[in-house]
């Protein structure tokens, strides 16, 4: 797998992501409808970075001003990220222009009580805005307490996510039955399934849709490498080869968000940028699947 690192000193994007100030200036990165609300959030938001999990303060504080200067919203965070971020967030004053999403790991509607209580002191007293899974069987089995924690005030909203096709069917599952209210699932030019079933069945039950693995755990930045960005890009302000995987996701009606994962303020501009400009039509977005489906071969 290449490093994006790597792939940045190969490629024009160094220049890009370098610039002090990037091309959109001062404006703030568009939001979508969490559907069924009058709620909404970003499109690009932030991954689990290793800065968050190894508690860097530092560098976690870099990343995060930066999405924050330009209206990024959407943090999805676990284990000991939840505390690193929050205290960040919460240092800021910064809780009513950030989403958090948190993953609990109590075993029964106790233990997560006391987990949120723990949270909320650093995250704040409100709240949480989103609790997401990973376990498919355990939200199913579990569905009740948290409708119950829903009940409380204390958590907002509840999501499923898993990077799998194997899991989708489980999924859908809960989507039917209406046990969740976002999912986070694959899907890129590289993972195009999550198109053909589930992301319109979130459309159809008016479920929030966040994308993760949107360069395949970097395998992307492999696939692209040595490769010129196509001319035609420029027509929907696309300025990068991630930018150009970005603009692809979100160009699909049924996304509310996608997620990046990074450490470096430079490449998270980068990605910020891809969330500017015009979007590609449906016949771009198949020029787009055809063009990295040649690199493949």
């Amino acid at each position: 797998m290449i490093d994006r690192r790597e792939f940045m000193q190969h490629t024009g994007a160094a220049a890009l992501t370098a610039l002090a100030t990037p091309a959109w200036g001062a404006e703030r990165l568009p939001t979508r409808l969490i559907p069924g609300t009058d709620e909404s959030l970003p499109i690009i938001g932030l991954g689990n970075s290793r800065a968050f999990a190894a508690a860097d303060l530092s560098v976690a504080s870099s990343v995060l001003d930066t999405f924050l200067q330009y209206g990024g919203g959407y943090v999805d965070i676990s284990g000991s990220s939840r505390f690193t971020v929050g205290k960040i967030v919460a240092d800021r004053r910064a809780q009513h222009n950030t989403f958090l999403g948190n993953y609990l790991n109590g075993q029964n509607l106790d233990e997560m009580r006391a987990e949120i209580r723990k949270l909320q002191l650093v995250q704040g007293d409100g709240a949480l805005d989103l609790s997401m899974k990973r376990d498919v069987a355990d939200l199913g089995a579990r569905a009740a307490e948290f409708r119950v924690l829903k009940e409380e005030g204390l958590l907002r909203y509840v999501g499923i996510g898993r990077p799998h096709q194997r899991f989708y069917p489980a999924m859908m599952k809960l989507m039917e039955d209406g046990v969740v209210d976002f999912i986070q699932v694959n899907y890129s030019m590289l993972e195009p399934e999550a198109a053909e079933q589930i992301l319109p069945l979130a459309v159809e039950k008016n479920i929030a849709v966040v994308i993760n693995r949107p360069f395949l755990n970097g395998d992307y930045f492999g696939i692209v490498k040595g490769q010129e960005l196509p001319d035609w890009a420029a027509e929907f302000n696309c300025e990068s080869w991630a930018q150009f995987s970005l603009k692809y996701i979100l160009s699909n009606p049924a996304v509310n968000c996608v997620l990046t994962e990074t450490s470096n303020p430079k490449h998270l501009i980068d990605n910020l940028g891809a969330g500017f400009g015009v979007m590609p039509d449906a016949a771009t977005r198949q020029k787009m699947y055809a063009h990295i489906r040649t690199l493949l071969r």
